[in-house]
Protein backbone atom coordinates (compact mmCIF):
# COMPACT_ATOMS: atom_id res chain seq x y z
CA UNK A 1 0.00 0.00 0.00
CA UNK A 2 1.32 3.43 -0.99
CA UNK A 3 0.91 6.18 1.55
CA UNK A 4 2.16 9.72 2.13
CA UNK A 5 4.90 10.09 4.73
CA UNK A 6 4.25 12.20 7.79
CA UNK A 7 5.83 15.63 7.96
CA UNK A 8 7.93 14.51 10.95
CA UNK A 9 9.39 11.58 9.01
CA UNK A 10 9.96 13.76 5.94
CA UNK A 11 11.91 16.21 8.11
CA UNK A 12 14.06 13.45 9.62
CA UNK A 13 14.83 11.96 6.20
CA UNK A 14 15.85 15.40 4.93
CA UNK A 15 17.97 15.92 8.05
CA UNK A 16 19.74 12.64 7.31
CA UNK A 17 20.84 14.01 3.94
CA UNK A 18 22.13 17.32 5.26
CA UNK A 19 23.02 16.82 8.95
CA UNK A 20 25.51 13.97 9.26
CA UNK A 21 27.35 15.10 12.40
CA UNK A 22 27.87 18.16 14.64
CA UNK A 23 30.20 19.71 12.06
CA UNK A 24 27.31 19.69 9.57
CA UNK A 25 25.32 21.91 11.93
CA UNK A 26 28.26 24.28 12.32
CA UNK A 27 28.72 24.44 8.54
CA UNK A 28 25.12 25.34 7.79
CA UNK A 29 24.83 27.94 10.56
CA UNK A 30 28.14 29.59 9.65
CA UNK A 31 27.04 29.79 6.01
CA UNK A 32 23.81 31.48 7.07
CA UNK A 33 25.79 33.95 9.19
CA UNK A 34 28.07 34.82 6.28
CA UNK A 35 25.10 35.25 3.95
CA UNK A 36 23.63 37.63 6.53
CA UNK A 37 26.64 39.91 6.16
CA UNK A 38 28.28 39.12 9.50
CA UNK A 39 31.66 40.67 10.27
CA UNK A 40 32.19 38.52 13.38
CA UNK A 41 31.10 34.91 13.98
CA UNK A 42 31.53 32.96 17.21
CA UNK A 43 31.10 29.19 17.31
CA UNK A 44 30.83 27.44 20.67
CA UNK A 45 30.51 23.67 21.02
CA UNK A 46 30.40 21.58 24.19
CA UNK A 47 29.55 18.13 25.41
CA UNK A 48 31.17 14.75 24.88
CA UNK A 49 29.74 14.48 21.36
CA UNK A 50 29.15 18.22 20.97
CA UNK A 51 25.47 17.93 21.80
CA UNK A 52 25.43 21.69 22.40
CA UNK A 53 26.27 24.03 19.51
CA UNK A 54 25.94 27.82 19.58
CA UNK A 55 26.63 30.11 16.62
CA UNK A 56 26.37 33.88 17.10
CA UNK A 57 26.84 36.57 14.45
CA UNK A 58 26.49 40.33 14.05
CA UNK A 59 24.74 40.13 10.69
CA UNK A 60 21.56 41.80 9.47
CA UNK A 61 19.23 39.81 11.72
CA UNK A 62 15.55 39.08 11.02
CA UNK A 63 12.19 40.54 11.86
CA UNK A 64 9.78 38.52 13.99
CA UNK A 65 7.76 37.62 10.89
CA UNK A 66 10.85 36.46 8.98
CA UNK A 67 12.00 34.39 11.95
CA UNK A 68 8.68 32.56 11.94
CA UNK A 69 9.06 31.79 8.23
CA UNK A 70 12.77 30.87 8.43
CA UNK A 71 12.09 27.71 10.44
CA UNK A 72 9.73 26.33 7.80
CA UNK A 73 11.03 23.97 5.15
CA UNK A 74 11.92 25.53 1.77
CA UNK A 75 11.56 29.05 3.12
CA UNK A 76 14.42 31.22 1.85
CA UNK A 77 15.27 34.80 0.97
CA UNK A 78 17.92 33.78 -1.57
CA UNK A 79 16.04 32.48 -4.61
CA UNK A 80 12.63 33.28 -6.05
CA UNK A 81 12.51 31.63 -9.49
CA UNK A 82 14.03 28.84 -11.58
CA UNK A 83 16.38 31.34 -13.19
CA UNK A 84 17.87 32.14 -9.78
CA UNK A 85 19.15 28.56 -9.55
CA UNK A 86 21.60 29.36 -12.34
CA UNK A 87 22.97 32.54 -10.77
CA UNK A 88 23.50 31.55 -7.14
CA UNK A 89 25.90 33.86 -5.34
CA UNK A 90 25.07 32.93 -1.73
CA UNK A 91 26.30 29.95 0.29
CA UNK A 92 22.83 28.76 1.25
CA UNK A 93 19.76 28.79 -0.97
CA UNK A 94 17.57 25.70 -0.55
CA UNK A 95 15.81 26.65 2.67
CA UNK A 96 16.44 23.12 4.02
CA UNK A 97 19.37 23.46 6.41
CA UNK A 98 17.74 25.24 9.35
CA UNK A 99 14.53 23.15 9.41
CA UNK A 100 16.63 19.96 9.10
CA UNK A 101 18.73 20.94 12.10
CA UNK A 102 15.68 21.90 14.15
CA UNK A 103 13.91 18.61 13.39
CA UNK A 104 16.58 16.56 15.22
CA UNK A 105 17.35 18.84 18.18
CA UNK A 106 16.07 21.16 20.86
CA UNK A 107 16.93 24.72 19.90
CA UNK A 108 16.63 28.40 20.72
CA UNK A 109 16.75 31.03 17.95
CA UNK A 110 17.20 34.70 18.79
CA UNK A 111 17.52 37.54 16.28
CA UNK A 112 17.34 41.31 15.99
CA UNK A 113 17.65 43.79 13.16
CA UNK A 114 19.61 47.01 13.79
CA UNK A 115 16.48 49.09 13.28
CA UNK A 116 14.43 47.14 15.87
CA UNK A 117 14.32 48.06 19.55
CA UNK A 118 14.36 44.44 20.70
CA UNK A 119 14.90 40.98 19.34
CA UNK A 120 12.60 38.00 18.79
CA UNK A 121 13.15 34.45 20.02
CA UNK A 122 11.72 31.00 19.30
CA UNK A 123 12.20 27.88 21.42
CA UNK A 124 11.77 24.70 19.39
CA UNK A 125 11.80 20.95 19.97
CA UNK A 126 11.92 18.42 17.14
CA UNK A 127 10.96 21.11 14.64
CA UNK A 128 7.95 22.34 16.63
CA UNK A 129 7.73 25.81 18.17
CA UNK A 130 7.25 25.51 21.94
CA UNK A 131 7.64 29.16 22.99
CA UNK A 132 7.82 32.66 21.51
CA UNK A 133 9.30 35.65 23.29
CA UNK A 134 10.96 39.04 22.95
CA UNK A 135 14.59 39.47 23.91
CA UNK A 136 17.03 42.27 24.49
CA UNK A 137 20.16 41.60 22.44
CA UNK A 138 22.61 43.31 20.07
CA UNK A 139 21.85 43.21 16.32
CA UNK A 140 22.49 39.84 14.74
CA UNK A 141 21.40 36.24 15.20
CA UNK A 142 22.17 33.60 17.83
CA UNK A 143 21.20 29.97 17.25
CA UNK A 144 21.64 27.45 20.07
CA UNK A 145 21.27 23.78 19.13
CA UNK A 146 21.06 21.34 22.03
CA UNK A 147 20.63 17.56 22.36
CA UNK A 148 21.47 16.95 18.72
CA UNK A 149 19.89 13.69 17.46
CA UNK A 150 17.93 13.30 20.70
CA UNK A 151 14.95 11.96 18.73
CA UNK A 152 17.06 9.89 16.32
CA UNK A 153 19.40 8.05 18.75
CA UNK A 154 20.51 5.62 16.05
CA UNK A 155 22.35 8.50 14.37
CA UNK A 156 24.55 8.93 17.44
CA UNK A 157 26.00 5.44 16.93
CA UNK A 158 27.57 6.56 13.66
CA UNK A 159 29.49 9.48 15.14
CA UNK A 160 33.26 9.12 15.39
CA UNK A 161 35.35 9.64 18.50
CA UNK A 162 35.08 12.97 20.31
CA UNK A 163 38.56 13.95 19.06
CA UNK A 164 37.62 13.17 15.45
CA UNK A 165 34.37 15.15 15.68
CA UNK A 166 36.34 18.01 17.22
CA UNK A 167 38.80 18.11 14.32
CA UNK A 168 35.92 18.01 11.85
CA UNK A 169 34.39 21.10 13.44
CA UNK A 170 37.80 22.80 13.34
CA UNK A 171 38.07 21.91 9.68
CA UNK A 172 34.73 23.55 8.89
CA UNK A 173 35.60 26.78 10.71
CA UNK A 174 39.07 26.78 9.15
CA UNK A 175 37.70 26.52 5.61
CA UNK A 176 35.38 29.48 6.02
CA UNK A 177 38.06 31.46 7.82
CA UNK A 178 40.23 31.00 4.71
CA UNK A 179 37.39 31.92 2.37
CA UNK A 180 36.39 35.05 4.28
CA UNK A 181 39.47 36.66 5.89
CA UNK A 182 37.53 39.92 6.42
CA UNK A 183 35.32 38.11 8.97
CA UNK A 184 36.48 37.58 12.55
CA UNK A 185 36.12 33.94 13.59
CA UNK A 186 36.18 32.61 17.15
CA UNK A 187 35.90 28.91 17.99
CA UNK A 188 35.38 27.76 21.59
CA UNK A 189 35.37 24.06 22.46
CA UNK A 190 34.26 22.93 25.91
CA UNK A 191 35.10 26.35 27.30
CA UNK A 192 38.55 26.60 25.67
CA UNK A 193 39.21 29.08 22.86
CA UNK A 194 41.01 27.13 20.13
CA UNK A 195 40.71 29.73 17.36
CA UNK A 196 40.60 33.50 17.64
CA UNK A 197 41.17 34.92 14.17
CA UNK A 198 41.02 38.68 13.80
CA UNK A 199 39.59 40.12 10.60
CA UNK A 200 42.23 41.02 8.02
CA UNK A 201 42.41 42.32 4.47
CA UNK A 202 45.32 40.19 3.25
CA UNK A 203 44.92 36.44 2.80
CA UNK A 204 48.65 36.06 3.48
CA UNK A 205 47.93 37.00 7.10
CA UNK A 206 45.01 34.58 7.52
CA UNK A 207 46.55 31.46 5.91
CA UNK A 208 49.41 31.06 8.45
CA UNK A 209 46.94 31.56 11.30
CA UNK A 210 44.80 28.71 9.99
CA UNK A 211 47.25 26.31 8.36
CA UNK A 212 50.32 26.91 10.52
CA UNK A 213 52.61 29.77 11.42
CA UNK A 214 55.54 28.04 9.73
CA UNK A 215 53.99 29.20 6.42
CA UNK A 216 54.36 32.89 7.33
CA UNK A 217 56.64 34.68 4.91
CA UNK A 218 57.09 31.79 2.48
CA UNK A 219 53.71 31.69 0.71
CA UNK A 220 53.71 32.21 -3.05
CA UNK A 221 50.82 34.28 -4.48
CA UNK A 222 49.31 33.50 -7.87
CA UNK A 223 46.50 34.96 -9.96
CA UNK A 224 45.20 34.94 -13.50
CA UNK A 225 42.06 36.27 -15.13
CA UNK A 226 40.20 35.36 -18.31
CA UNK A 227 36.75 36.36 -19.55
CA UNK A 228 34.20 34.82 -17.18
CA UNK A 229 36.73 33.27 -14.79
CA UNK A 230 39.55 34.30 -12.46
CA UNK A 231 41.81 32.18 -10.27
CA UNK A 232 44.00 33.31 -7.38
CA UNK A 233 45.39 32.06 -4.11
CA UNK A 234 48.52 31.15 -2.20
CA UNK A 235 50.94 28.24 -2.57
CA UNK A 236 53.39 26.77 -0.10
CA UNK A 237 56.80 25.78 -1.46
CA UNK A 238 57.19 22.09 -2.34
CA UNK A 239 59.34 21.71 0.79
CA UNK A 240 56.10 22.00 2.84
CA UNK A 241 54.46 19.01 1.13
CA UNK A 242 52.40 16.40 3.00
CA UNK A 243 51.66 12.71 2.62
CA UNK A 244 47.93 13.34 2.00
CA UNK A 245 45.60 15.94 0.52
CA UNK A 246 44.70 17.66 3.80
CA UNK A 247 46.68 20.76 2.78
CA UNK A 248 44.75 21.43 -0.46
CA UNK A 249 41.85 23.86 0.01
CA UNK A 250 39.66 24.77 -2.97
CA UNK A 251 36.92 27.39 -3.15
CA UNK A 252 34.50 28.20 -5.95
CA UNK A 253 32.86 31.61 -5.64
CA UNK A 254 34.00 31.51 -1.98
CA UNK A 255 32.26 28.17 -1.41
CA UNK A 256 34.50 25.45 0.08
CA UNK A 257 34.32 22.41 -2.21
CA UNK A 258 35.97 19.05 -2.71
CA UNK A 259 36.33 18.92 -6.47
CA UNK A 260 38.27 16.28 -8.41
CA UNK A 261 39.04 18.67 -11.28
CA UNK A 262 40.47 21.38 -9.04
CA UNK A 263 42.46 18.93 -6.93
CA UNK A 264 43.98 17.36 -10.04
CA UNK A 265 44.78 20.82 -11.45
CA UNK A 266 46.67 21.77 -8.30
CA UNK A 267 48.67 18.53 -8.49
CA UNK A 268 49.41 19.18 -12.15
CA UNK A 269 50.70 22.64 -11.29
CA UNK A 270 53.20 21.05 -8.87
CA UNK A 271 54.16 18.34 -11.37
CA UNK A 272 57.89 17.66 -11.31
CA UNK A 273 58.39 19.44 -7.97
CA UNK A 274 57.02 16.80 -5.60
CA UNK A 275 58.08 13.25 -4.92
CA UNK A 276 55.58 10.52 -5.67
CA UNK A 277 53.06 10.18 -2.86
CA UNK A 278 53.51 13.79 -1.71
CA UNK A 279 50.84 16.50 -1.86
CA UNK A 280 51.16 20.29 -1.70
CA UNK A 281 49.74 22.90 0.64
CA UNK A 282 47.68 25.26 -1.49
CA UNK A 283 44.71 27.61 -1.14
CA UNK A 284 42.89 28.06 -4.45
CA UNK A 285 40.02 30.40 -5.26
CA UNK A 286 38.06 30.16 -8.49
CA UNK A 287 35.70 33.05 -9.23
CA UNK A 288 33.46 32.10 -12.12
CA UNK A 289 30.18 33.14 -13.71
CA UNK A 290 27.53 31.28 -11.64
CA UNK A 291 25.88 30.17 -14.88
CA UNK A 292 29.05 28.18 -15.68
CA UNK A 293 29.01 26.06 -12.52
CA UNK A 294 26.33 23.92 -10.87
CA UNK A 295 26.45 24.08 -7.06
CA UNK A 296 23.21 22.12 -6.64
CA UNK A 297 24.59 18.61 -7.23
CA UNK A 298 25.10 17.56 -3.59
CA UNK A 299 22.69 17.78 -0.60
CA UNK A 300 25.38 19.37 1.58
CA UNK A 301 26.63 21.58 -1.30
CA UNK A 302 30.09 19.99 -0.94
CA UNK A 303 30.57 19.36 -4.67
CA UNK A 304 30.22 21.41 -7.83
CA UNK A 305 30.13 20.67 -11.54
CA UNK A 306 31.77 22.94 -14.12
CA UNK A 307 30.27 23.35 -17.57
CA UNK A 308 33.77 23.52 -19.11
CA UNK A 309 35.91 21.56 -16.65
CA UNK A 310 38.81 21.18 -19.11
CA UNK A 311 39.23 24.93 -19.45
CA UNK A 312 39.13 25.39 -15.66
CA UNK A 313 41.72 22.63 -15.21
CA UNK A 314 44.07 24.17 -17.75
CA UNK A 315 43.84 27.68 -16.32
CA UNK A 316 44.47 26.58 -12.73
CA UNK A 317 47.32 24.21 -13.59
CA UNK A 318 49.16 26.68 -15.82
CA UNK A 319 48.78 29.55 -13.35
CA UNK A 320 50.19 27.48 -10.47
CA UNK A 321 52.98 26.06 -12.64
CA UNK A 322 54.08 29.53 -13.73
CA UNK A 323 54.02 30.91 -10.18
CA UNK A 324 56.14 28.05 -8.86
CA UNK A 325 58.58 28.29 -11.78
CA UNK A 326 59.51 31.80 -10.67
CA UNK A 327 60.60 30.52 -7.26
CA UNK A 328 62.71 27.59 -8.52
CA UNK A 329 61.63 25.64 -5.44
CA UNK A 330 63.50 22.34 -5.00
CA UNK A 331 61.64 19.07 -4.54
CA UNK A 332 61.67 17.73 -1.01
CA UNK A 333 61.79 14.29 0.50
CA UNK A 334 65.51 13.61 -0.14
CA UNK A 335 67.35 11.91 2.66
CA UNK A 336 70.82 10.48 2.82
CA UNK A 337 70.24 6.82 2.11
CA UNK A 338 73.87 6.05 2.87
CA UNK A 339 73.51 7.54 6.36
CA UNK A 340 70.49 5.36 7.08
CA UNK A 341 71.89 2.12 5.67
CA UNK A 342 75.23 2.44 7.44
CA UNK A 343 73.54 3.19 10.76
CA UNK A 344 74.30 0.33 13.21
CA UNK A 345 71.66 -2.39 13.11
CA UNK A 346 70.65 -3.85 16.45
CA UNK A 347 72.30 -1.92 19.27
CA UNK A 348 73.97 1.26 17.96
CA UNK A 349 76.54 2.99 20.08
CA UNK A 350 75.52 6.29 21.68
CA UNK A 351 75.33 8.70 18.77
CA UNK A 352 76.94 12.12 18.49
CA UNK A 353 76.28 14.74 15.85
CA UNK A 354 79.26 13.60 13.73
CA UNK A 355 77.57 10.63 11.90
CA UNK A 356 74.83 13.03 10.82
CA UNK A 357 77.14 15.23 8.77
CA UNK A 358 76.49 13.20 5.63
CA UNK A 359 72.78 14.00 5.66
CA UNK A 360 71.43 16.17 2.90
CA UNK A 361 71.87 19.89 3.45
CA UNK A 362 68.39 20.40 2.02
CA UNK A 363 66.84 19.07 5.23
CA UNK A 364 67.31 20.24 8.80
CA UNK A 365 69.11 17.67 10.92
CA UNK A 366 68.76 17.83 14.66
CA UNK A 367 71.73 16.69 16.74
CA UNK A 368 71.45 13.86 19.22
CA UNK A 369 72.70 14.06 22.76
CA UNK A 370 75.63 11.68 23.22
CA UNK A 371 74.95 8.81 25.60
CA UNK A 372 71.38 9.91 26.24
CA UNK A 373 69.81 6.63 25.26
CA UNK A 374 66.73 5.54 27.18
CA UNK A 375 64.11 2.82 27.03
CA UNK A 376 60.37 3.03 26.42
CA UNK A 377 57.83 0.33 27.30
CA UNK A 378 56.88 -1.97 24.43
CA UNK A 379 53.44 -3.40 23.71
CA UNK A 380 54.55 -6.37 21.62
CA UNK A 381 57.47 -8.55 20.64
CA UNK A 382 59.26 -8.03 17.31
CA UNK A 383 57.90 -10.26 14.56
CA UNK A 384 59.05 -11.79 11.31
CA UNK A 385 56.07 -10.93 9.08
CA UNK A 386 56.68 -10.71 5.35
CA UNK A 387 60.00 -12.59 5.33
CA UNK A 388 60.84 -15.47 3.01
CA UNK A 389 63.41 -18.17 3.73
CA UNK A 390 65.80 -19.16 0.95
CA UNK A 391 65.46 -15.92 -1.07
CA UNK A 392 68.32 -13.43 -1.30
CA UNK A 393 68.62 -9.94 -2.74
CA UNK A 394 72.38 -9.48 -2.51
CA UNK A 395 73.11 -12.38 -4.87
CA UNK A 396 71.30 -10.56 -7.69
CA UNK A 397 73.25 -8.48 -10.19
CA UNK A 398 72.39 -4.77 -10.45
CA UNK A 399 71.45 -3.86 -14.01
CA UNK A 400 70.79 -0.19 -13.30
CA UNK A 401 68.18 2.35 -12.14
CA UNK A 402 64.85 3.14 -13.78
CA UNK A 403 63.29 6.62 -13.47
CA UNK A 404 65.14 7.19 -10.17
CA UNK A 405 62.48 4.98 -8.59
CA UNK A 406 63.27 1.36 -9.35
CA UNK A 407 66.41 -0.76 -9.04
CA UNK A 408 66.70 -3.32 -11.85
CA UNK A 409 68.20 -6.68 -10.79
CA UNK A 410 68.91 -9.93 -12.58
CA UNK A 411 69.89 -13.53 -12.00
CA UNK A 412 70.28 -16.43 -14.41
CA UNK A 413 66.55 -16.83 -14.97
CA UNK A 414 64.78 -13.56 -14.21
CA UNK A 415 64.63 -9.77 -14.20
CA UNK A 416 63.56 -8.08 -10.96
CA UNK A 417 62.09 -4.56 -10.68
CA UNK A 418 62.63 -3.42 -7.08
CA UNK A 419 60.79 -0.40 -5.62
CA UNK A 420 63.50 1.53 -3.76
CA UNK A 421 61.11 3.42 -1.45
CA UNK A 422 59.16 0.31 -0.44
CA UNK A 423 62.45 -1.56 0.14
CA UNK A 424 63.95 1.16 2.31
CA UNK A 425 60.65 1.56 4.14
CA UNK A 426 60.71 -2.14 5.05
CA UNK A 427 64.30 -1.90 6.30
CA UNK A 428 63.46 1.11 8.48
CA UNK A 429 60.32 -0.58 9.82
CA UNK A 430 62.23 -3.73 10.74
CA UNK A 431 64.91 -1.65 12.45
CA UNK A 432 62.26 0.04 14.54
CA UNK A 433 60.86 -3.32 15.59
CA UNK A 434 64.29 -4.84 16.18
CA UNK A 435 65.23 -1.85 18.35
CA UNK A 436 63.02 -3.34 21.04
CA UNK A 437 64.86 -5.43 23.59
CA UNK A 438 62.52 -7.52 25.68
CA UNK A 439 59.77 -5.02 26.45
CA UNK A 440 61.65 -1.77 25.87
CA UNK A 441 62.51 0.51 22.95
CA UNK A 442 65.81 2.36 22.76
CA UNK A 443 65.32 6.09 22.29
CA UNK A 444 67.77 8.93 21.72
CA UNK A 445 67.54 12.42 23.19
CA UNK A 446 67.97 15.42 20.90
CA UNK A 447 70.66 17.93 21.77
CA UNK A 448 67.99 20.63 21.66
CA UNK A 449 64.25 19.94 21.46
CA UNK A 450 62.69 20.30 18.03
CA UNK A 451 59.77 22.75 18.32
CA UNK A 452 56.96 22.22 15.82
CA UNK A 453 54.48 25.03 15.17
CA UNK A 454 51.12 23.36 14.58
CA UNK A 455 47.75 24.71 13.57
CA UNK A 456 44.68 23.98 15.71
CA UNK A 457 43.69 20.83 13.79
CA UNK A 458 47.23 19.44 13.82
CA UNK A 459 47.54 20.10 17.56
CA UNK A 460 44.25 18.29 18.19
CA UNK A 461 45.53 15.29 16.23
CA UNK A 462 48.80 15.39 18.19
CA UNK A 463 46.93 15.37 21.51
CA UNK A 464 44.94 12.35 20.38
CA UNK A 465 47.99 10.39 19.24
CA UNK A 466 50.60 11.51 21.79
CA UNK A 467 50.31 8.29 23.82
CA UNK A 468 50.89 6.07 20.81
CA UNK A 469 53.77 8.23 19.63
CA UNK A 470 55.39 7.94 23.06
CA UNK A 471 54.99 4.16 22.94
CA UNK A 472 56.76 4.22 19.57
CA UNK A 473 59.71 6.16 20.99
CA UNK A 474 58.77 9.77 20.18
CA UNK A 475 58.88 11.69 23.45
CA UNK A 476 57.28 15.12 23.20
CA UNK A 477 55.16 17.61 25.10
CA UNK A 478 53.02 20.69 24.41
CA UNK A 479 55.08 23.87 24.15
CA UNK A 480 52.73 26.85 24.18
CA UNK A 481 49.18 26.97 22.88
CA UNK A 482 49.58 24.88 19.73
CA UNK A 483 53.29 24.07 19.59
CA UNK A 484 55.00 20.79 20.40
CA UNK A 485 58.56 20.16 21.59
CA UNK A 486 60.01 16.81 20.44
CA UNK A 487 62.68 15.71 22.92
CA UNK A 488 63.64 12.19 21.84
CA UNK A 489 63.14 9.81 18.92
CA UNK A 490 63.47 6.07 18.31
CA UNK A 491 67.18 5.36 17.96
CA UNK A 492 66.87 3.74 14.49
CA UNK A 493 65.53 7.08 13.19
CA UNK A 494 68.51 9.10 14.45
CA UNK A 495 69.54 9.83 10.85
CA UNK A 496 66.05 10.79 9.62
CA UNK A 497 64.38 14.14 9.04
CA UNK A 498 62.61 14.32 12.40
CA UNK A 499 60.31 17.18 11.45
CA UNK A 500 59.07 15.31 8.37
CA UNK A 501 58.58 12.09 10.30
CA UNK A 502 56.64 13.60 13.22
CA UNK A 503 54.49 15.79 10.96
CA UNK A 504 53.80 12.73 8.82
CA UNK A 505 52.46 10.91 11.88
CA UNK A 506 50.24 13.86 12.81
CA UNK A 507 48.84 14.20 9.30
CA UNK A 508 48.21 10.43 9.16
CA UNK A 509 46.04 10.77 12.27
CA UNK A 510 44.18 13.68 10.66
CA UNK A 511 43.55 11.60 7.55
CA UNK A 512 42.30 8.63 9.59
CA UNK A 513 45.19 6.38 8.55
CA UNK A 514 46.16 5.85 12.21
CA UNK A 515 43.21 5.25 14.57
CA UNK A 516 44.56 6.42 17.95
CA UNK A 517 41.51 5.03 19.75
CA UNK A 518 42.57 1.48 18.91
CA UNK A 519 44.90 -0.26 21.31
CA UNK A 520 47.78 -2.71 21.35
CA UNK A 521 49.91 -4.12 18.60
CA UNK A 522 47.82 -3.03 15.60
CA UNK A 523 47.90 0.70 16.41
CA UNK A 524 51.56 0.69 17.35
CA UNK A 525 52.38 -1.24 14.19
CA UNK A 526 50.64 1.46 12.16
CA UNK A 527 52.64 4.18 13.89
CA UNK A 528 55.90 2.36 13.20
CA UNK A 529 54.93 1.72 9.56
CA UNK A 530 53.98 5.37 9.04
CA UNK A 531 57.19 6.59 10.69
CA UNK A 532 59.20 4.20 8.51
CA UNK A 533 57.46 5.50 5.38
CA UNK A 534 58.24 9.14 6.11
CA UNK A 535 61.83 8.41 7.12
CA UNK A 536 62.62 6.42 3.95
CA UNK A 537 64.14 7.48 0.66
CA UNK A 538 61.45 8.50 -1.82
CA UNK A 539 60.79 7.81 -5.45
CA UNK A 540 62.65 10.29 -7.64
CA UNK A 541 65.84 10.14 -5.57
CA UNK A 542 68.52 8.57 -7.79
CA UNK A 543 70.62 5.99 -5.91
CA UNK A 544 74.31 5.44 -6.46
CA UNK A 545 75.50 1.90 -7.17
CA UNK A 546 76.99 1.73 -3.68
CA UNK A 547 73.68 2.76 -2.12
CA UNK A 548 71.85 0.18 -4.22
CA UNK A 549 74.23 -2.59 -3.09
CA UNK A 550 73.83 -1.53 0.54
CA UNK A 551 70.07 -1.57 0.08
CA UNK A 552 70.17 -5.19 -1.11
CA UNK A 553 72.47 -6.25 1.73
CA UNK A 554 70.24 -4.67 4.36
CA UNK A 555 67.16 -6.34 2.87
CA UNK A 556 68.86 -9.68 3.38
CA UNK A 557 69.74 -8.71 6.95
CA UNK A 558 66.04 -8.17 7.65
CA UNK A 559 65.26 -11.70 6.41
CA UNK A 560 64.73 -10.86 2.71
CA UNK A 561 61.12 -9.62 3.06
CA UNK A 562 59.01 -9.34 -0.09
CA UNK A 563 56.45 -6.76 1.03
CA UNK A 564 56.55 -3.29 2.60
CA UNK A 565 54.92 -2.74 6.04
CA UNK A 566 51.64 -1.91 4.31
CA UNK A 567 51.64 -5.16 2.33
CA UNK A 568 52.75 -3.71 -1.02
CA UNK A 569 55.19 -5.94 -2.96
CA UNK A 570 58.81 -4.84 -2.97
CA UNK A 571 59.53 -6.16 -6.46
CA UNK A 572 58.08 -7.67 -9.60
CA UNK A 573 59.84 -10.74 -11.04
CA UNK A 574 59.76 -11.40 -14.80
CA UNK A 575 61.17 -14.65 -16.16
CA UNK A 576 63.63 -14.38 -19.02
CA UNK A 577 61.50 -16.97 -20.79
CA UNK A 578 58.55 -14.59 -20.62
CA UNK A 579 60.66 -11.76 -22.06
CA UNK A 580 61.77 -14.04 -24.89
CA UNK A 581 58.12 -14.73 -25.71
CA UNK A 582 57.49 -10.98 -25.90
CA UNK A 583 60.39 -10.57 -28.30
CA UNK A 584 59.42 -13.51 -30.51
CA UNK A 585 62.48 -15.53 -29.54
CA UNK A 586 60.40 -18.36 -28.08
CA UNK A 587 57.00 -19.70 -29.04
Amino acid sequence: MIHVLSSELIDQIAAGEVIERPASVVKELVENAIDAGASAITVEVSGEAFESIRVADDGCGMSEADLTLAVQRHATSKIRSTDDLFSIRTLGFRGEALPSILSVSRAMLSTRRPEDSHGSALAMEGGTVTRRSSRGMPPGTVIEVNDLFYNTPARRKFLKTAATEQRTVMDVVSRYALAFPSVRFTLVMNGRTVMNLAACTDLRHRVPEVLGRRLAGILIPFSRRQPGIAVHGLLAPPTESRQNRTGIHCFVNSRAVKDVTLGAAVMEGYSGLLMRGRYPVAVLFVDIDPAEVDVNVHPAKAEVRFRHSGAVFGLVASCIRDALALTQAPADGVQSLSASLTHAWAAPAPCSTAPLAAADAGHPVYGLRAGARRDTALLFEPGQAGRTDGFSYADKGIVGMLHATYVLLQDDASLYILDQHAAHERITYERLRSAYSGQTLRTQDLLTPLVLELNAREFSAYQEAEGLMRAAGFESEPFGDTSVAVRSVPQPLAWADIRETVMGLIHAVMAGDIPPSAAGRESLDRVLATAACHASVRAGRALTMEEARNLLSELDRTGAPQTCPHGRPLFRRIDVAEIEKWMGRRI
